[in-house]
């Protein structure tokens, strides 16, 4: 189909079509006017009582009915989360004349029921706000033949790759698959220069408006097929997240969803293209499905050309039934027997695919600094559950950590050990049998909570106590341990 029909279709013209740069000020306002009436994450979780991730339309009308109630802020929910229309005066109570009149004129609102409806959804990710098409299939999106010009929602996959990917400050990041622009929007603030790209037009328009709405000027937005628009240039950051879900035969194409029959069609792109567009000790950051994690490190080998002269962190948050995968993702059928029947014929799919196993995780390369490519490493570490907090110092420490035993190789190098000061050793004496040791770390959405060994334990009670060199503890031991600690989280090694 032709991307971006929808809102002709539905409502007469595209939203965000008629954006101008004499906007900007305007919708800098709906900003402001939003912010003052406590619309951000906090807000709205505490009168919500449902984290903003969570939100899901069986809980919309229980929110209109029985717990919103009169105030501003309800009615920006109502408004721009729930879907229902809202008399004018009550969004009078949160918009200034000249943000009514820019929403009006940009398409985001239309008139409806003596009062106004939003065509979008305005959420809060990260400080930011971010307009999406209305999310979790919705009464807006009626069928398959409207999913495809979707901008998506901010699910948790997007929030966790704005997490995971580093945040130490660079030149250049290139934002692939960009939709709403979430990933632009947070890279605009540890980058000099953001590019999003993304092949369908509304998205565009959506990024765009986001931009504007959150006062940012160093991201611009670009329409064409992944590295096409951006060929012959170098970045230091690249951050993705593509369509990754495999496809269903005979069923319409999802543009913002479906991933070839193996999931990976774009992901196999991407990844190959490491070697053309990042800098020496650039970072490549993306989310996505990791199907059949065992062989998953020779497909990237084999993406990349060859291992040498890029490293790979494999993230795993958790293992996804086949069947509740494909139940996820029926979700849009508009009955329970379309929708058993839909996840039915992607369990097929998945098996006629040769997929066995499913978890959800990311993907980091780096094109190793340097002019004297070594072979490369690629390594699988299980973090936490899902990330909805910044990560990223934790790749950048793994990748530093590379590089210091790459320098060590002769004894030349030493550092310092060091705890995490978000973990904690916790120890459980049983009535009976040994006692056991755990690390945990439940603010740090990167370390998984891990059971070790008496003599990790020493090593980690000795790394809290007093400095632990490594020079010290290099070929014997304790060294295998130390690494994986670093690895994890767990420990930091500081040079010196």
């Amino acid at each position: 189909m032709t991307l971006d029909s929808f809102s002709q279709r539905r409502h007469g013209r595209a939203v965000f079509a008629t954006m101008a740069p004499d906007d900007r000020a305007a919708i800098g306002t709906v900003h402001d006017d939003l912010r003052a009436a406590g619309y951000d994450e906090t807000g709205i979780r505490a009168l919500s009582g449902i984290p903003l991730l969570d939100l899901h339309p069986a809980a919309f009308h229980h929110l209109d009915r029985h717990v919103l109630g009169t105030d501003p802020l309800s009615a920006a929910i109502r408004l721009f989360l729930l879907d229902r229309a809202v008399a004018e005066q009550a969004v009078r109570s949160f918009l200034s004349g000249p943000s009514l009149d820019v929403l009006l004129s940009l398409g985001v609102l239309r008139r409806a029921d003596d009062g106004f409806r939003s065509q979008v959804h305005i959420t809060c990710v990260d400080g930011f706000l971010l307009a999406t098409d209305t999310g979790r299939y919705s009464g807006w999106w009626t069928g398959a033949d409207d999913l495809g010009d979707r901008v998506m929602y901010a699910g948790y996959d997007s929030v966790g790759l704005a997490g995971i990917a580093p945040r130490d400050r660079v030149g250049r990041t290139l934002d692939l698959c960009s939709g709403s622009g979430i990933q632009s929007l947070v890279a605009s603030r540890y980058s000099e220069e953001v590019v999003g790209v993304d092949i369908n037009p509304r998205a565009i328009r959506f990024a765009r408006f986001n931009a504007a709405l959150n006062g940012i000027e160093n991201a611009t937005f670009v329409l064409g097929d992944l590295l096409g628009p951006v060929s012959g240039q170098e970045y230091d950051r690249v951050v993705s997240n593509p369509p990754f879900v495999p496809e269903v035969p005979g069923e319409r194409h999802l543009h913002y969803r479906d991933g070839g029959p193996d999931g990976e069609r774009l992901l196999a792109r991407i990844v190959s293209g490491a070697g053309q567009i990042l800098a020496p000790g650039g970072l490549m950051s993306l989310t996505t499905d990791l199907f059949n994690l065992d062989d998953l490190p020779r497909r990237i080998g084999e993406w990349l050309g060859a291992r040498d002269g890029f490293d790979v962190l494999v993230l795993v948050e958790r293992r996804l039934p086949l069947w509740a995968y494909a139940d996820t993702h029926a979700s849009h059928a508009p009955t329970t027997t379309e929708r058993t029947a839909y996840a039915a014929r992607m369990v097929d799919a998945l098996d006629d695919a040769g997929i066995d196993s499913i978890h959800t995780g990311y993907i980091v390369v780096r094109r190793q600094p340097g002019d004297r490519p070594r072979p490369g490493d690629v390594r699988t570490v299980g973090i936490a559950g899902s990330v909805t907090r910044p990560a990223g110092s934790h790749v950048t420490d793994h990748f530093r950590f590379l590089d210091f035993l790459d320098r060590d190789v002769d004894g030349d190098a030493d550092g310092v050990l060091r705890p995490n000061p978000a973990v904690s050793l916790v120890t459980t004496v049983k009535p009976a049998g040994p006692a056991t040791h755990r690390l945990v770390a439940p603010e740090d959405d990167y370390l998984a909570d891990v059971e070790i060994s008496d003599l990790t334990k020493k090593l980690w009670e000795a790394a809290a106590s007093s400095d632990v060199r490594w020079s010290v503890i290099r070929g014997s031991a304790l060294g295998p341990v130390a690494e994986e600690l670093v690895r994890q989280g767990a420990l930091t090694l500081r040079e010196s």
